[in-house]
Formats: C-alpha cells, structure tokens, sequence
C-alpha cells in the first residue's frame, strides 16, 4: 500500500520538516506566565534576582525543591527563607515548620498576592488588588501608568517606585497591626511589605511578588525596590524555594515535552492530522476492479440444435426418427434396467409396473416405436407424434 504512494509520503515530509523550520526560526511569543521561577527568563520568571542572590544577599545560596519541614531539618541558625509565588497556601506541616524555623533565630520571607488557608487564618490576612484590568492588551497595559509604592522608612520615604498596571500590584486589606510592622505602602496607605518578629528569627510578608520578575528587574528603574527587599533579610545563608510554585510541575513525559514548544506541538498537529487524512481517504484496501465475465454458454446443445434443424430441413424423417427411438430406448435401459432387445407384453408390463402408467399406453408407444423402425418412409407427422408420445411418458413416469 505505501509503495504506491511513495509520492505522498515524501510530499508530507517536506512539508513536516518546512514547518519545524519555520517555526523555529519565527521569533517566539513572550511568555507573560507568572512563574517565579529560578532558571525563567520570561517577564515574570526570577532569572534574573536568583544569579544576583550568591555573594550579594548571601554567603551561600541554596535552591530548595523541598518542603519547610526538610528545610528546618537542615537548616543552620541565621538563614533565611525565600518564597515568592502568586498564591502561597501552607499546611499544618508547613506552619510548624516556619515557626520552628523562626524560633531558631532564623527570616523568612514570603511574597505572593493571595494568602490562603493557615498562614492568613493565623495571622488574619487579607490581601485585594489595587485595580483590575480585564480584556486589555498586553502592550496597554505596559504603556499605562499603575501603582505606586514606597518605604515608610525615614530614609527611604521621600523615594517612590512607580509601575505600570502589566503587574499585579495588591494590598493588605487586614492584617494583625499590633504585630506587624509596615515597611511598604501604597498610594491608598494600603501596606504592601509588612514583618512581624517570631521567636528569635523575623516573618516577612509582601503582596506585591511582581516587583521580583525579570522585567521590573533587569535594566528597569525600579529594580532598586527589589534589591531594598532583599537586604532586610541579608544572612550567611539562604535558601530560594522552588518547592511552593505553582507552576513547579515535574514531569518528564514526552508529551509535556512536545505541547511545550510551540515548533513541536504545530509538528505534531501536522502530523495527527496529516495521519487522520491518510487513514480516511488513503487507507482503505484498494484492489483492481473484477471484470464482469459472461457466463458460459452450452455449445452442445447449440450443436444438436443445428444438426436438428439441419435434418428436419432435409426431411429426412426416417433418420430422426430412428435417432430419436434409440435415445429413448438408451434412457430406458438406465432408468429401469431393463432390455429392449424383446418388445412383448411382459416387457411392457414391466415397464407399466415401474413407471406407473398405464399398460395399454406402454404397449402403443413401443409398438408405435417399433413401427417406425421398420418403416422405410415416414412422415412429418408420424415424427411429431412419435415426440409427443416419448416426450408424455418422459413426464409422466415415476422414475
């Protein structure tokens, strides 16, 4: 079957190998993703504070896959903890791990729009975003202007950092102000960078994890409230977490592999779809077409039709006629086993009992029969006659 369409088959990998070339050589889309993560070069991906972190912010810089539970196993005191999410929701498990952590004389820093779960219920979090921007372009959202957020420290104040509205800027609209500590606010006084001292070690919460992204990050004016953020919690070591990210998704599927890129996911539509055409139109069982053959024709009786007519049209009687008797006489002899050497009585009562006609017309057919055959002239009707005596007994006859 693919022998035949050899031609197809090259014809649909030129176009696969066309459309991975393309598609690699097209510049790729920028990935606005919120994913915070360490090895991302997206806008919103920490590339960029994660390599300034070693030897700036820290002696020694370590990246966390695990949980708070495995990290205060091994943790030594005067390390610090760096969570940055869109969304940080901690168990029973985590808390405890946090507390001890802090307790221990240890920071911990955690940036994220939403708090959910124990860590809001404890410490009566709620954060709201300072505006909402829906159905807007990527492009109007960088070029308009958005939030504003400055220090409350004295030395600091009289600096603001503005940013536009592509970050998601949030406020705590509730939190335990007789614990905490406001660093950061907004325009509106909503507190954007709050810290609180538990134990021996300080909990740092922030609402606004944009500020981290590579694109408020490298070569932007703001970078600088990034980098203030980082000093406060200035150790020997730290610690960046990658184990609470939303989008920390392992997985070594090829297929997650495949809808990954984009010049292989368009390669592997072609060529589902190109399979799914092939099957339809071309994989069906093809063979040639049967010829419609006539069916064939008995000669014999085509013979005997012509020599019949030959010898009834020489009115040759006599010599049909006595063909006619010894054909008749031949199906006698095998349909009852008899001999026809004696035409008498016996023989045609014989014939009566296992045929079931009648004696009297057994007698006169074969006397009729034999009649003829010592005729030296007979005529057309006494030939018709004698077809139309053996042609009802024929019929008639049992056998």
């Amino acid at each position: 079957m693919f022998k035949k369409n050899q031609k197809y088959i090259y014809i649909f990998f030129g176009i696969f190998i066309a459309i991975v070339v393309i598609q690699y050589l097209l510049p790729k889309p920028v990935n606005w993703s919120r994913t915070y993560m360490s090895k991302d070069k997206s806008p919103f991906g920490c590339y960029a504070i994660y390599n300034l972190i070693e030897g700036v912010y820290a002696n020694k810089f370590t990246l966390s896959n695990q949980t708070l539970y495995s990290i205060n196993d091994k943790a030594p005191e005067n390390t610090s903890v760096l969570i940055i999410n869109d969304n940080v929701d901690l168990n029973k498990n985590d808390m405890r791990s946090m507390f001890e952590l802090l307790h221990h004389g240890n920071n911990v820093f955690i940036a994220a729009t939403h708090f959910d779960g124990l860590l809001a219920d404890t410490f009566h979090l709620r954060t709201r975003f300072a505006m909402f921007n829906y159905m807007t372009s990527i492009d109007s959202l960088i070029n308009r202007p958005g939030e504003k957020i400055r220090f409350t420290a004295k030395n600091l104040s009289k600096k603001s950092y503005s940013y536009t509205q592509i970050a998601n800027v949030s406020g705590f609209e509730n939190f335990d102000s007789t614990s905490f500590k406001i660093h950061a606010v907004l325009p509106d006084s909503k507190a954007c960078l709050i810290s609180t001292v538990v134990g021996k070690g300080k909990l740092y919460l922030m609402s606004v994890p944009d500020v981290f992204g590579n694109y408020f990050v490298v070569n932007h004016d703001n970078k600088g409230f990034a980098y203030t953020c980082l000093s406060m919690i200035k150790n020997k070591e730290m610690y960046w977490d990658e184990y609470y990210k939303s989008f920390n998704v392992k997985s070594g599927s090829p297929i997650k592999f495949i809808l990954e890129s984009d010049t292989l996911y368009a390669a592997y539509l072609l060529l589902f779809f190109t399979l799914l055409f092939y099957m339809i139109f071309e994989g069906r069982r093809r063979q040639r077409a049967i010829p419609v053959k006539e069916p064939v024709t008995n000669t014999t009786l085509e013979f005997v039709n012509v020599i019949t007519h030959v010898y009834y049209n020489s009115k040759n009687h006599q010599s049909i006629a006595t063909e006619r008797i010894k054909y008749f006489y031949e199906t006698v002899r095998k349909k009852f086993n008899v001999s026809t050497n004696d035409i008498n009585d016996v023989f045609c009562t014989e014939i009566s009992d296992l045929s079931g006609i009648e004696f009297k017309k057994v007698k006169q057919l074969f006397s009729y029969c034999e009649r003829l055959k010592q005729a030296v002239e007979i005529s057309e009707y006494d030939l018709v006659e004698l077809n139309r005596q053996i042609s009802n007994f024929n019929k008639n006859s049992l056998r």
